[in-house]
């Protein structure tokens, strides 16, 4: 008797939570693709391409997209500041000289007619639409000073600075280094990211990566203290990934997502990956993006690369569909592996994302890359669960096959076997069968006998055409 197994209808299942286990339609691994923009179909994202060329020498935590029509990208280290114009060419356009405290740029927002721009201790800002040479460094000082976070929300009119363990504010060009009584909270707390909830301040907070614990708090905005918080075992609370009518963040270095109710912080899902033997991963705070709906994340390699790197997304397209995890697409270097994710920036129908490459340590890159509307994401790839139809037993897997809407010219599939947990390996496709009639790719070999099977599909791509895919289904001989 031979039986069939689909897979199929992936943006209802999105990647699993293990090679074993999932969701129903989950993968293993989904990776590259869009599979959300037509229901029922994977289509190959469009590939980030690297905008920036030699310009950007830092990495960039936190970018702008200003109301003058160009992006302000800040160094981190540095203290440069470079603007991007509407015709795409970077400039330097100043670096700035602190009266204290160090250079490096970690915090910036657009605020009634004004870019503020956070160092260590001091809030610059200039006037937009003036020369960067027309700016104040030392416009206000901080109260505490952090070199590493000063995350920026506007919320009800007023915008909030996260400051060590003190919270400022700006209210219409005026400036308090103590917003919110901060004694209320512990004094070795550094506010790492804010977020909202209504018309809600929420601060999300970190100790130091040796201590596992960390709050997160809800304040007002108007009373003395914070309404309420939420402690966690977790080193730090990252990012808010802004969900509609939601809230999510990322906390600790183990890719766990947790659900915000206004109260509680409750486990939501864990990225995939292996965080054995100290392996880490991260959202930075200003890595994070509401794209026309739907959400994204940079996740970033902390320590020993625990699963793939790069953007993500967090999102459904219609509200019958479960919220899934989706893998976007990778920076511009291919590298889904020793990277950092600073910031994503929306830009109009496309967005920005800034980047640090650690592939090879003698020679650490950077830089902003750019979505790209005429050119296809060429590392999409997806991969089945661990297939498992009797575990005790030898079966024999034959044919798997691919439906596709379309499979244009020059584009084609690689599609690899895992048999037995033993390595990856390509199906020879030299013999193939590309059955146009019914649409479906057959790999027409027979794939072992085992008693587990998983299969990759990769998605070869030319230019801005590539394979839309329907279905994989595997055969095996019970």
């Amino acid at each position: 008797m031979k039986d069939k197994i689909d897979l199929k209808n992936f943006n209802l299942g999105g990647i699993a939570d293990s090679d074993y286990m999932g969701g129903k339609n989950s993968m293993a691994e989904l990776w590259g693709f869009d599979i959300h923009s037509e229901s029922g179909v994977s289509k190959v994202n469009q590939a980030l391409t690297k905008d920036s060329g030699n310009t950007i020498d830092d990495l960039v935590l936190a970018g702008i997209s200003c109301s003058d029509s160009n992006v302000y990208l800040f160094g981190s280290t540095t203290g440069k500041i470079w603007k991007r114009n509407s015709s795409g060419v970077y400039s330097l356009e100043a670096t700035v000289s602190p009266s204290s405290g160090s250079a490096g740029i970690v915090g910036a927002i657009e605020y009634m007619g004004y870019i503020y721009y956070a160092m260590e201790k001091k809030l610059g800002r200039v006037a937009v639409g003036s020369s960067w040479s027309s700016r104040d460094d030392n416009w206000e000082t901080f109260a505490g000073g952090d070199s590493l976070y000063h995350p920026m929300l506007i919320l009800n009119l007023v915008l909030y600075i996260g400051d060590k363990n003190y919270v400022a504010q700006v209210d219409d060009g005026v400036f308090s280094n103590q917003a919110l009584d901060m004694p209320d909270l512990s004094s070795s707390l550094r506010v790492r990211c804010l977020g909202q909830l209504g018309t809600d301040l929420l601060i999300g907070g970190y100790v130091s990566s040796d201590v596992i614990g960390t709050e997160i708090y809800r304040w007002n905005t108007w009373s003395v203290s914070f309404t309420n918080s939420d402690p966690i075992p977790e080193v730090g609370i990252n990012a808010f990934i802004p969900i509609d009518n939601g809230v999510i963040v990322n906390a600790g270095t183990k890719g766990n997502l947790y659900v915000y109710d206004g109260v509680s912080l409750d486990l939501y899902k864990q990225i995939k990956g292996d965080y054995s033997g100290g392996k880490k991963a991260f959202v930075n705070n200003n890595a994070v993006l509401n794209f026309a709906g739907l959400p994204l994340f940079g996740l970033s390699n902390l320590n020993g690369n625990p699963t793939t790197l790069g953007i993500y997304s967090l999102g459904r397209t219609n509200r019958n569909y479960p919220i899934i995890l989706n893998g976007e697409v990778g920076i511009s270097t291919g590298h889904l592996s020793n990277i950092e994710i600073g910031c994503i920036i929306g830009y109009g129908s496309k967005y920005l994302v800034s980047w640090k490459d650690s592939t090879n340590p003698n020679n650490i890159v950077y830089g902003v890359d750019i979505l790209n509307l005429t050119a296809k994401y060429p590392g999409a790839f997806m991969t089945s669960r661990v297939v498992m139809v009797d575990r005790f037993t030898l079966l024999n897997f034959t044919l798997a096959q691919i439906a596709y809407k379309s499979l244009p010219e020059d584009t084609s599939f690689t599609i690899l076997k895992k048999v037995n947990h033993d390595s990856w390996k390509d199906i020879d496709l030299s013999n193939c069968i590309n059955d146009k009639q019914r649409q479906v790719f057959l790999t027409n070999v027979d794939l072992n006998d085992a008693t587990t099977m998983q299969i990759k599909v990769k998605a070869n791509v030319k230019g801005n055409d590539a394979p839309e895919i329907e279905a994989i289904r595997l055969s095996v001989n019970i």
